[in-house]
């Protein structure tokens, strides 16, 4: 797949999403079964596989050394402890991850919201909201983030070329 270069416009809109995303203005929710998934870009197979692998091979080895009622107890134990914590440390990882590989590249926002399963919120009015792939999130950012697209490299060299002209005239 080639890489697509936005245009300046849209630029701006995912500088705009990337700072919201880094002043906490902007959330990023999950379709944990959607995003969590082979397909996905941000799906790691070992974050998945591993820590329910590792209770059950345990569970067999302490049925097969020790005895049946006592694996049997480790691996129930232990599908309570990943419910109750570990697959809540999980889905944070898989959040973070999200926005890492979101606000890491243009393509990779794009890929990630043609994937869909994202969901970006508004943290100031929860209500608003844009699920991906069917909204837009570059309108969404536009309506919400308007005022983190302006671009203070070029308003500062807007500034410094209006401070030259009145000093020249």
């Amino acid at each position: 797949m080639a890489r697509k270069s936005p245009n300046k416009a849209d630029a701006l809109v995912y500088k705009a999403l990337q700072k919201a995303v880094e002043q906490d203005r902007l959330r990023v929710y999950l379709d944990y079964a959607k995003v969590n998934r082979p397909q996905s870009p941000v799906y790691d197979p070992w974050e998945c596989l591993l820590p329910v692998l590792i209770p059950v091979m345990i569970g067999l080895l302490l049925i097969v050394g020790v005895g049946v009622l006592f694996g049997l107890l480790f691996i129930v134990i232990m599908i309570l402890v990943y419910s109750t914590y570990v697959k809540k440390i999980m889905h944070k990882k898989l959040i973070e991850r999200t926005k890492r590989f979101l606000t890491a590249d243009y393509d990779n926002c794009c890929k990630l919201w043609e994937f869909g399963g994202i969901v970006l919120v508004n943290t100031q009015n929860k209500k608003i909201g844009c699920v991906a792939p069917e909204g837009d999130w570059k309108d969404f950012v536009v309506l919400n983030y308007a005022d983190l697209m302006v671009d203070h490299n070029n308003e500062k060299s807007e500034q410094k070329q209006e401070g030259d002209n009145s000093k020249s005239a």
